[in-house]
């Protein structure tokens, strides 16, 4: 698994729309990529740009300031609240975005006037309806020093901005968004530093601190522990202890019985990620600069062949809306986990650390093995046995298990896809309200160009993902305005999309809402068409589920969205012929294309029995209303999925437990999870209706341990699909029952957050590992002679 992607490609020089080129700067020799590192690639005798914004004459007028001098100076400004545009000429060679791999360090000369740090947005195909993503943020002092910027960009970041129906064009853009007037005098694009992947993470996570200081004064952090440590540790500055992934680690915990100094245990297959997680107490004193290390795992034949992926969480300040006198209203959460970096721990508190093992197939050989974690911080070190038992076992993949599982995001980095590969994730659940082909009517007929897709799925199918669930609309709550993909056909026209075509769209739908409009009947089956046919000549997954809208089971509910576009009518019974409808529709115009299905997210099981015949994929979270409900939707011949979801702190357990047993025991075939990147970027502290597990980078994927909790279940049910392989399902069914029926048991009863699969809890974390421990034993007793169960 790619965890922190590393190395840099270098190319041509660049032109700046508008400016003339100052001297181009030539690229030395750098040393070798290393893991978890960037580095600059050993390439030299390349061009790269540096340009003054005062030479740059042809900038958008209405962002830009004028040419302006001071001593010493000159520059134009980035003007406050717009987004200033910097057209680039794409400088990479001829192909849609730099190669695989390649990270560049964007130099940016300023004069820091902003109160607050300034965004760096970048135009890479990664963010909704193709825009401008944000990549990094700086400066923010307001002390009017001249300072320079250092902005990574990775090829994932960065891509040509394409023509509709014309092609990619020979320009990419970057912008400035600041809420000061910023003086910019010069912007250099060079490759990748050593350091630059550490001090993007320093920085980042200085800026979020900044921006929480306040919440963070009086965040909760946790209940207050007493540590119990042994006598020769009781005087130690600094202790580590081991303690399970699966409950977050807070900042008030400390080692409880039999914790310090206690070893890191882990049991795995030969192809098999696995977590262990320890703290580090600062035992009377503050700690400073603490890191950690681990020796090579050895055993009797010889080192263990694995990857090893050392983390430190970091402890933002999420809302948990507990907002009241003398509290923010916030929690500081291990939210998310960083390529390891030095960390400070004040007196009396911990810090949690992540070790994750991969093992290698083949490569890997069973056995036990042993090594060191060496742990140090200023003045002080000390260390943890860690012990690695690889049992003789080959799982079956994801995809030989028939699993499937997606999480609902925009069109994320290539990167991003890599890590979600990794992590188990087969596909991913996009939404056609950002995520869609741009749309031109021509020669009467509406057209579709598919350059973006065709870059973003055919990342997708590399990472080996190979189903995708597109919603063509959103929650009947805003109907009809949520019906993105009808309202979009409604008004495309020669030259965009028309708000006013929009309005119209939603009064004639409110008036009558039962059927999609006749004007958009034929743009909505072209749609489905040419998405079957380009999807199967272009590489894309293979399976294309189509979600006419999202959760129609609301036609039982009358609620209506507040809408400042327009007055909607929402949910009502009309959201049901109306679903009915759209279903039928992309059958029709899908005949012939077996890569095209219908599927629903159904919020209710009563009123979904309903649509039953209208979809190919049932996917609920309301196996609480009715145990049965899988069986019914198994025989009406149609595929039984379930859904969960996470907020911005939802701990490990919870992924694994709802998405590994607790499914497994439905037999459900396919999960969506709610949702996978809807967040205010890197800060939480503003508000709980924030949903997310992972986050871009130009380095990577920073995740929760909830994503990590995510991939346990789904290897928890690996190890069930492989035993069954190995004794058939007649004979699995026996264990496999036992343990279904305890998962379901285990599931708390009461209050919202529990009575929803959305939020599945259990009552006790530590029988996932019991379960997982008796399937395991159950696999190494069915494998004749130590036979392998996969490939």
């Amino acid at each position: 698994m790619r965890w922190f992607t590393a190395g840099v490609v270098l190319s041509a020089a660049v032109i700046l729309a508008g400016c003339s080129q100052s001297r181009p700067q030539t690229a030395a020799k750098a040393s070798k990529p290393t893991p978890l590192q960037s580095a600059a690639a050993a390439v030299t005798g390349k061009h790269f740009p540096a340009f003054k914004l005062a030479d740059c004459k042809d900038l958008p007028g209405r962002s830009w300031g004028p040419i302006t001098e001071e001593p010493g100076h000159s520059y134009r400004a980035a003007l406050a609240g717009r987004s200033a545009v910097i057209p680039i000429q794409a400088w990479w060679g001829k192909s849609f975005r730099p190669a695989e791999g390649t990270i560049y360090d964007v130099q940016i000369t300023y004069k820091d006037t902003a109160s607050k740090p300034v965004v760096f947005l970048s135009h890479g195909g990664f963010v909704k309806y193709w825009g401008l993503g944000e990549v990094h943020r700086f400066g923010g002092a307001g002390d009017g020093q001249w300072k320079t910027a250092i902005v990574p960009v990775s090829w994932d970041l960065v891509c040509r901005k394409n023509v509709p129906f014309q092609g990619p064009s020979q320009f990419t853009e970057f912008a400035i968004d600041a809420g000061s007037d910023l003086p910019i005098e010069s912007i250099r694009i060079v490759p990748a530093a050593a350091d630059s992947a550490a001090r993007y993470g320093q920085e980042t996570r200085t800026w979020v601190a900044q921006a929480q200081a306040d919440k963070r004064e009086t965040a909760s952090r946790g209940r207050q522990q007493q540590p119990v440590l042994p006598d020769a540790l009781k005087d130690a500055p600094l202790v580590a202890y081991a303690r399970t992934y699966l409950v977050p680690l807070m900042q008030n915990a400390a080692p409880q019985e039999g914790e310090a100094g206690g070893p890191l245990k882990l049991k795995m297959a030969r192809n098999e990620y696995e977590p262990a997680t320890f703290g580090v107490y600062a035992n009377g004193a503050d700690l400073k600069n603490v890191t950690f290390s681990v020796s090579p795992l050895k055993g009797d034949k010889g080192k263990l062949a694995c990857e090893l992926d050392l983390r430190t969480a970091e402890y933002s300040a999420v809302a948990d809306g507990n907002r009241q006198e003398g509290k923010s209203g916030c929690t500081m959460y291990p939210q998310r986990l960083w390529p390891m970096y030095p960390v400070n721990i004040a007196k009396a508190q911990s810090h949690w650390f992540w070790v994750t093992v991969h093992t290698l197939g083949e490569k890997t050989r069973p056995g036990k093995y042993t090594g060191t974690v060496t742990i140090q911080a200023d003045g002080q070190q000390t260390t943890l046995p860690i012990e690695v038992d690889v049992l003789p076992v080959t799982l079956l993949t994801m995809k030989e298990t028939g699993l499937e599982v997606g999480g609902c995001s925009a069109q994320v980095p290539a990167q991003d896809l890599q890590c979600l590969a990794a992590h188990n994730h087969t596909g991913m659940d996009i939404w056609f309200g950002g995520t869609q082909p741009q749309m031109r009517v021509i020669d009467g007929q509406i057209r579709f160009d598919w350059t973006y897709l065709d870059d973003w799925m055919g990342n997708a199918k590399k990472c080996g993902m190979d189903h995708m669930m597109w919603f063509l609309g959103g929650d009947p709550y805003g109907f009809p305005d949520t019906m993105n993909a009808e309202r979009d056909f409604y008004r495309t026209t020669a030259t965009g999309q028309s708000q006013e075509l929009r309005k119209e769209f939603i009064e004639r739908l409110n008036k009558d809402p039962d059927k999609i409009l006749p004007e958009v009947r034929p743009r909505y089956q072209a749609f489905i068409r040419d998405l079957a046919t380009h999807a199967e000549a272009n590489n894309w997954p293979n399976k294309l589920i189509i979600h006419p809208f999202d959760e129609p089971a609301k036609y039982v509910q009358s609620k209506a969205s507040e809408n400042p576009f327009h007055q909607v009518i929402g949910a009502g019974k009309w959201i049901k012929p109306h679903f009915e409808d759209g279903c039928a529709l992309i059958r029709e115009a899908a005949q012939g294309h077996k890569n095209i299905l219908t599927g629903g997210d159904m919020h209710h099981a009563a009123p979904s029995l309903a649509l039953l015949g209208d979809v190919d994929v049932f996917c609920t979270n309301a196996i609480h209303e009715d145990p049965a409900l899988g069986d019914k939707v198994r025989a009406a011949g149609v595929q039984f999925w379930q859904y969960s979801g996470t907020g911005a702190n939802t701990p490990a357990h919870q992924g694994r437990y709802s998405f590994g047993f607790f499914f497994a025991a439905y037999n459900s075939r396919g999960s969506l999870i709610w949702a996978y990147d809807s967040t205010n970027r890197f800060d939480t502290s503003e508000s709980t209706a924030q949903w997310g597990y992972g986050w871009y980078t130009p380095f990577g994927t920073v995740f929760t341990p909830f994503m990590v909790g995510v991939r346990e279940g789904f290897d928890d049910r690996r190890w069930i699909e492989t035993y069954k392989k190995l004794v058939g399902e007649e004979k699995a069914r026996e264990l496999l029952a036992k343990i279904g029926s305890e998962a379901i048991a285990q599931r708390t009863q009461g209050g919202r957050d529990t009575v929803y699969d959305f939020f599945a809890e259990m009552k006790k974390t530590d029988q996932l590992n019991v379960w997982r421990d008796q399937v395991m034993e159950a696999v190494l007793q069915a494998q004749p002679g130590g036979q392998t169960a996969g490939q």
